[in-house]
């Protein structure tokens, strides 16, 4: 059921929006460089506008946040938690994508009111769906030639014919040593989506545009090492000439920022904003053998699963691949197809390896993530629904509360939370049953047992020295905006009842956002409607069939990226 009664829009006498989406872009480090002025584009539209920081989703994770950032719902009201979903009646993941969102999402709001709008490059967007203006599909997708991946359908020919060879991510993978090549590749990246946004707002001009760039949080993982000579094992002599690889992206989205308030004329509102922050990383938490050591995961008795555990604990593939690197044959692992490498990486040591009759709990996906093995919901679940699960809850809590650091004694856990307090919907048993932080993100977590490690604590996958923070940015500008104006207590989930308003749609009563209308002027405040409906629309879920080479390359596309750690 739509929103009643909602009007259409006269084109010619309404303000255009675009919001661009600068991933994991965080005030630790734009707010010096806006002071030095570093950040033009960005300092004048601070200037003319309204700016403050903006709270994630409780754990902050892209596809989470973004898919609130365009329905406006807490995880629990769209159904999407993480870089996976849960399978029915299995251990088994799936890569989600926006065609799982249950939630209605924001280009329907304004293709309904007669508003053309622009969708491009939203890390977890396919497939693109029919719509009044355009799309293109994001991060994890396959490759740009399947058939969801644009509408028009025929748009990424047009952009190969028009703009140059369509890609849509990194064709480098980021390797200490290497990072020329890699940050070369980003910024070639960047500069050729610049190329593709300028070409379809000059020949598929929208009213409303949502525009992303994934670089600003891909650099961050992998250069986050070079900014400071405080960083855990800086080498000056080879880290210093990277010290301003972020800034360089940062200066070049801020470059196409000054393009499009160039190109739009005053009657045009701007949002740059991004779905969670940055900061360092350190290491990474097995919790899986956190769980092993306290008796609440158990692993198979058998002798395959044996053999497995005792090359795990003595790290003999590991010093073998060592071994073979040193002696320059590191590339013969190319001769493997990814598949199969894909396959030996999920297998070793995997849930195929943990005894369920008597495991109790187990830890998944990005930074703290427990489920517990719930009877009636987990294919091998043995606890009980009721006083037994609750329990099992309230000692998984007191032992991470107890945890300390192994090497510095301090709290390890951080923010912890049963998933009601933080989660609130029809699709809550998505969410993990408990919910936590390590020290602050400053580690990640990591499905592995790490049975190698000397701890529960090892080094980072992939070689990230950055990751998430909770907090993002949020900058207003515009006729509706006022000027110099501080944004407090924002969240990503007020972002679409925000554009909502900004474009004079009437807001949804049952958002869990709110519009930011501390930073509208008098005029634009008045005018926010709201409407009641009976219920949110959940969308059909479109979950095209991925065959083995796309879901490898999406795979191996967020692995690299440290997503599926």
């Amino acid at each position: 059921m739509g929103i009643e009664s909602t009007p259409k829009v006269d084109r010619k006498a309404h303000p255009r929006l675009v919001v661009l989406g600068w991933d994991a872009a965080t005030w630790d480090l734009l707010s010096p460089w806006v002071a030095e002025g570093k950040l033009p584009n960005l300092a004048r539209l601070m200037e003319s506008g309204s700016y403050g920081p903006i709270r994630s989703t409780s754990l902050p994770v892209s596809p989470a946040a973004w898919s609130t950032i365009i329905t406006g719902q807490n995880p629990a009201k769209h159904g999407v938690f993480d870089w996976f979903a849960r399978q029915a009646d299995s251990y088994d993941v799936e890569y989600v994508h926006t065609g799982q969102i249950k939630a209605r999402p924001v280009w329907e709001y304004f293709n309904e009111a007669g508003v053309r709008i622009g969708v491009f490059n939203l890390p977890m967007l396919y497939p693109a769906v029919p719509l009044d203006g355009f799309m293109l599909s994001g991060l994890a997708a396959p490759d740009a030639s399947s058939s969801g991946f644009a509408h028009p359908r025929d748009l990424v020919q047009e952009l190969s014919e028009n703009v140059g060879p369509f890609w849509h991510a990194e064709t480098e993978v980021y390797k200490y040593g290497r990072e020329k090549d890699y940050l070369q590749n980003v910024l070639d990246l960047l500069d050729y989506q610049k190329r593709v946004i300028d070409y379809l707002i000059q020949e598929h001009p929208c009213d409303v545009y949502l525009l992303v760039f994934m670089q600003t949080d891909h650099v961050q993982h992998k250069f986050w090492r070079y900014l400071a000579p405080t960083y855990p094992g800086y080498d000056p002599e080879h880290d210093a000439q990277f010290r301003d690889a972020i800034l360089q992206v940062y200066q070049g989205v801020d470059s196409q920022l000054g393009d499009l308030l160039a190109l739009f004329d005053d009657d045009t509102n701007f949002v740059v904003l991004s779905d969670h922050g940055g900061g360092p990383v350190h290491g990474i938490m097995y919790i899986n053998r956190w769980l092993h050591e306290m008796g609440m995961l158990h692993l198979r008795g058998d002798l395959s699963t044996r053999i497995k555990f005792w090359v795990a604990k003595t790290d003999l593939i590991g010093r073998a691949y060592r071994v073979v690197s040193r002696l320059g044959l590191g590339k013969i692992a190319n001769l493997v197809s990814k598949p199969a490498r894909n396959k030996v990486l999920n297998s070793f040591m995997s849930f195929d390896d943990i005894d369920w009759s008597r495991t109790k709990a187990y830890a998944r996906g990005a930074f703290g993530q427990i489920y517990v093995n719930l009877r009636g919901r987990e294919p091998g679940g043995i606890v009980a629904a009721g006083e037994e699960y609750e329990q099992t809850v309230a000692r998984l809590i007191e032992a991470l509360e107890k945890l300390p650091h192994p090497e510095t004694g301090e709290p390890l856990i951080t923010d912890i939370h049963k998933r009601a307090d933080v989660f609130s919907g029809p699709y809550i048993e998505g969410a993990a049953d408990v919910i936590f932080s390590i020290q602050n993100y400053l580690y990640q977590s990591s499905v592995k047992m790490g049975l190698d490690s000397d701890s529960i604590l090892g080094k980072s996958e992939y070689e990230d020295s950055g990751s998430h923070r909770s907090d993002g940015i949020v900058v207003m500008s515009g006729p509706g905006i006022r000027k110099r104006t501080s944004i407090s207590d924002a969240k990503i989930a007020d972002i679409l009842p925000t554009m909502l308003a900004l474009a004079d749609l009437p807001v949804p009563d049952d958002l869990d956002g709110r519009p930011l209308a501390e930073a509208f002027t008098g005029a634009q405040k008045g005018a926010v409607q709201f409407v009641s409906r009976e219920s949110d629309i959940s969308q059909d879920s479109v979950s095209p069939d991925l065959d083995v080479d796309e879901l490898t390359e999406i795979e191996d596309r967020l692995r690299s990226l440290g997503y599926l750690g």
